[in-house]
């Protein structure tokens, strides 16, 4: 009986410790990557990676129900926005205008385009950068680009207006946000961000 219960706890330490190897493989295996391309885009790696925690648990494939695709839940719209933005013809030409690399491969559609890390995170990361540049004025500027990241600039600009944007606080705007997925989602972002800072 003795042997049985040390076998099973041996067992039990071996499944724990290869879970944790898992989840240490899952979470890290961009980190290279996110840090590269988030410094391309002036964003802090650490804050891209909370990003991509969130939007898609760092799987490539992710797909969501409204259309985004891949590791940062990239959407058509704004894929469109940014090929406008770069005067560019297709996503691969646009990518390159972003990243100041060679254009990657052209794939079959924008789908498959944006299931490519490279490809996600460099949308993303233009789209997030973006965002931050429009809210740049505000004390909350994070907050406000995080929630146009998830539903959209229009949404923030309601949740946002008539108020005195200079003394609203980021706690304020947050309670603001009339879609409990959104006011969720920025507060997981910000905590992970802060988690991943060691703040």
């Amino acid at each position: 009986m003795r042997k049985k219960i040390i076998i099973a706890a041996l067992l039990l330490i071996l499944a724990t410790f290869g879970a944790l190897i898992a989840w240490h493989y899952w979470t890290h295996r961009y980190d290279g990557l996110i840090a590269v391309i988030a410094q391309k885009h002036n964003l802090d790696p650490l804050l891209v990676k909370a990003v991509v925690y969130e939007e898609s648990f760092f799987s490539p494939r992710a797909r969501s129900s409204q259309n985004a695709v891949g590791l940062m839940q990239v959407t058509p719209v704004v894929v469109q926005e940014l090929m406008e933005s770069t005067h560019s013809r297709t996503l691969a030409q646009a990518v390159a205008v972003i990243s100041g690399d060679a254009p990657p491969p052209d794939r079959a559609s924008v789908d498959e385009a944006l299931s490519d890390p490279v490809t996600s995170l460099h949308v993303g990361c233009w789209y997030l950068q973006t965002l931050l540049t429009r809210y740049r004025e505000k004390p909350y500027a994070l907050a406000l680009a995080l929630a146009a990241y998830n539903a959209g600039p229009a949404n923030v600009e309601r949740w946002a207006a008539n108020t005195d944007r200079a003394t609203l606080s980021r706690e304020d705007f947050i309670s603001r946000i009339q879609f409990p997925a959104t006011r969720d989602y920025v507060n997981k972002i910000i905590q992970r961000y802060d988690h991943y800072r060691g703040d």
